[in-house]
């Protein structure tokens, strides 16, 4: 019931304002298959309206982007340092959460919110990744320990709102709340 709430655009018990998510379902089986080479491969899969997710593996890192020429916009270079992927383990599905503004009939995002789970030798984490949604560009603008902050997706949900329109995709993405749990 909760989802329906959320997409609907009403409130949800405890938030006093309305929520602006929707949920798409990133799986590599249903996606077009761009690229296949033996150090990383390259997908398109559907997203929004308007909004394709480009997603590509290579070094044992993901790069996501979304909209249209996705694969050029800055998003699609960018990844976090450690070894990630967007994938739980055991899965080749992840959900990604948009979030939008309505324009009459239309969803327009102005950002996304990835779960990433990294890894080094000796440690695994997970990052919440924030990235800015516009016509023009799209990069990553925000990375959340979601093992260290308590209640990263209200952090992640705050920075994308309050942040993501006015954010300049020529500057480096920042690392907001509590770290020193997950790899980043």
């Amino acid at each position: 019931m909760l989802l329906i709430a959320m997409a609907a655009g009403l409130p949800a018990t405890g938030h006093a304002y309305p929520l602006k998510s929707l949920y798409t379902t990133i799986d590599l089986k249903a996606c077009a298959k761009l690229k296949a080479h033996p150090d990383g491969s390259a997908w398109r899969c559907r997203g929004l309206p308007g909004y394709p997710v480009y997603v590509a593996e290579g070094d044992l890192r993901t790069f996501i982007s979304v909209g249209a020429n996705a694969e050029k916009r800055r998003a699609a270079e960018q990844t976090l340092s450690p070894f990630n992927t967007i994938f739980p383990a055991g899965s080749r599905r992840a959900t990604l959460e948009w979030r939008f503004n309505r324009k009459g009939d239309a969803l327009v995002p102005y950002a996304t919110i990835l779960r990433y789970y990294t890894k080094t030798d000796s440690r695994r984490g997970e990052i919440l990744v924030v990235t800015k949604v516009s016509p023009v560009q799209t990069c990553q603008m925000a990375y959340i320990d979601a093992l260290a902050t308590p209640e990263p997706i209200v952090l992640a949900h705050r920075i994308a709102d309050e942040t993501a329109r006015s954010f300049d995709c020529g500057k480096e993405p920042v690392t907001v709340g509590f770290t020193g749990k997950s790899p980043l």
